[in-house]
């Protein structure tokens, strides 16, 4: 039996390229850097640097949104914690606790498997750290491995909120952060 097929890859053109520098209260340092890039199928491109400035934080974030379509949907986004040594990692510690929220969008099928979509919201005042997602049983909250995600262990700013598919569906959506206390809601 043969694998199934992927998404087909193409060339992106004059693709949109981002990149931010964040403090952990979600704050920007510095000005958004940005370049288009043309990326032929299944390639890489550099687009730019963000260098570690004496200015900068000890610990701060770098958010790429590394490739947009010209219609402005993102395709791919990453946020890193940068740090000039290993001590300045305890800021993560410190960091006030998220107030997150999860509403569960629905179910839709794909293939030969049902998916489940949800909103996970950050409503704090501070950055929700490596929010972690698990699917869980309604009943009993087991965890249900193993799960298929579009997406975990998300970084969201205040104010900020990200849609994710996970399946199997008809389960509870749990999300996690780091500094915080955990939510779920219903699939």
């Amino acid at each position: 039996m043969s694998p199934a097929p992927g998404p087909r890859a193409r060339l992106v053109t004059s693709a949109p390229a981002r990149g931010r520098r964040r403090a952990l209260d979600g704050g920007r340092l510095g000005r958004t850097r940005s370049a288009r890039l043309d990326v032929p199928a299944a390639a890489k491109a550099r687009a730019f640097t963000s260098g570690f400035s004496a200015g900068l934080p000890e610990l701060h974030l770098l958010r790429l949104i590394t490739l947009s379509t010209s219609g402005g949907r993102v395709l791919s986004e990453n946020t890193y914690w940068r740090h000039r040594s290993p001590e300045a990692m305890r800021a993560l510690g410190g960091l006030p606790d998220a107030r997150l929220t999860v509403t569960a969008l629905g179910r839709a099928r794909k293939g030969d498997r049902e998916e489940v979509q949800a909103r996970v919201g950050n409503r704090g005042r501070a950055v929700a750290a490596m929010t972690r997602l698990s699917l869980r049983e309604a009943r009993g909250g087991d965890r249900v491995l193993p799960t298929l995600y579009s997406d975990n262990y998300l970084w969201l700013l205040p104010g900020e909120s990200r849609t994710v598919t996970a399946a199997p569906a008809g389960l509870t959506v749990r999300a996690e952060p780091f500094n915080g206390s955990p939510v779920s809601a219903g699939a």
